[in-house]
């Protein structure tokens, strides 16, 4: 999905911080309120996640996409719009309706887990699946039950047919043009 973002790829962990802080656990009641608890109210007045509707309209309805460069947040939308073409860890389900059936069930259940999202390496272990489960927390620091919603990625300069053994990968690219000399001049001395 690197392919997706291209050089936008810089603002992809802002953009899983805004849909970790939308899905996270409330602060509190009153101006505190936010989070699931919020999310499950806005849930229940206006029926923004169906089953059969796009992940990505959500998003977008939410302003999940971020605000501050339109490229990358239209970018964004269309990565979250092709997980329907992703398989997901359940059989016969697509990945945008693993994670909009999720959503259904966890909003409308009488405590809402907080949801976390995240993404994991297209050649790991999950490979090219959505994966959804139950965690005892979110990040280590967070000792509460958390539902993560892990996509799959690969780097924007990874092809996306060929596998690379993990040390190619980190190997940098042999240079081709002759280095300029180095000068002779010494660099000023610190006071």
């Amino acid at each position: 999905m690197g392919r997706i973002m291209k050089e936008d790829d810089i603002f992809i962990s802002g953009l899983f911080d805004l849909m970790n802080l939308r899905f996270g656990p409330s602060q509190g009641v009153k101006e505190a309120f936010g989070g699931i608890e919020e999310m499950a109210e806005l849930q229940r007045e206006f029926q923004i996640f169906q089953r059969g509707r796009s992940l990505r309209d959500c998003v977008a309805v939410l302003n999940l996409g971020g605000f501050w460069n339109a490229r990358a947040r239209n970018r964004w939308l269309e990565l979250i719009g092709d997980l329907v073409n992703y398989e997901s860890d359940v059989p016969g389900v697509n990945g945008n309706d693993r994670v909009m059936n999720m959503m259904v069930e966890n909003l409308a259940s009488r405590y809402p887990l907080p949801v976390l999202f995240q993404a994991h390496h297209s050649y790991g272990e999950e490979g090219r699946k959505v994966v959804v489960r139950n965690a005892p927390t979110g990040r280590f620091y967070m000792e509460q039950e958390h539902i993560i919603v892990s996509i799959p990625m690969l780097p924007r300069t990874a092809p996306r047919t060929v596998r690379q053994p993990a040390k190619a990968a980190r190997k940098a690219p042999a240079k081709t043009s002759k280095a300029a000399p180095k000068s002779t001049r010494k660099a000023p001395r610190r006071r």
